[in-house]
């Protein structure tokens, strides 16, 4: 837990290449954005530890939180802020969704 929530507030989060997650994920729902933006965070909790079944795809700027992740073999991916949100660019925020309507399906469903 947080020492205090982070509701409301924004941030800038670190965004890896996909260079950096060629080895590791193939999801990439953070392809096509800047190596970094402004985004609305909403949470009072957060991973200290990430499984390696994960890769880190995005974390904050001001204090390290994780703040992306894909599953490194199942079409899974999650963010700890709202990319929905007025707070977050709109660009880019709509390309996080686009690019996980794209991206994130089975296969053989």
């Amino acid at each position: 837990v947080m020492g205090s929530p982070v509701h409301g507030k924004s941030a800038l989060v670190d965004v890896k290449a996909d260079s950096e997650l060629e080895a590791t994920t193939k999801w990439r729902i953070m392809s096509g954005l800047p190596a970094s933006f402004e985004v609305a965070r909403y949470h009072s909790l957060y991973a200290e530890v990430i499984p390696d079944s994960l890769a880190v795809t995005a974390r904050s700027r001001v204090d390290g939180i994780v703040m992306g992740i894909e599953h490194t073999s199942l079409p899974l991916a999650a963010v700890q802020f709202h990319p929905e949100s007025i707070l977050t660019n709109p660009r880019h925020g709509l390309k996080i969704l686009s690019n996980c309507l794209r991206n994130l399906r089975y296969i053989d469903c």
